[in-house]
C-alpha cells in the first residue's frame, strides 16, 4: 500500500483498514493441523496459520500466517 496522500475515496478507506500486520516470532511447535504455536518477542504465546518453519526457529508472521523463516539475530534496545 502506498503511504502517499490520495484524493481517491476508496484508497483513503482501504488505508484506514488494518492489514499487513507483521511480527517476528519463535515457533515452539507445529500442530499438524496447518497451524503452529509460537511465542512473540515479549513472551506472549500465539497460534498462527502455517507449518513452514520448524521449531525452534524464528519466523516472520504476516497477518497471522507464517511467511518465511528469518535468521535469529540479537535484539537490543536503548532509551533516548
Amino acid at each position: 500500500m502506498s503511504t502517499e496522500p490520495s484524493v481517491n475515496p476508496w484508497r483513503k478507506f482501504t488505508n484506514m483498514l488494518p492489514g499487513n500486520l507483521r511480527a517476528v516470532v519463535t515457533v515452539t511447535a507445529n500442530n499438524g493441523d496447518g497451524t503452529s504455536n509460537a511465542t512473540t518477542r515479549d513472551g506472549t504465546p500465539i497460534v498462527v496459520k502455517g507449518e513452514g518453519v520448524a521449531p525452534p526457529n524464528q519466523a516472520l508472521i504476516v497477518d497471522g500466517e507464517i511467511s518465511v523463516q528469518v535468521p535469529a539475530l540479537p535484539q537490543s534496545s536503548a532509551e533516548v
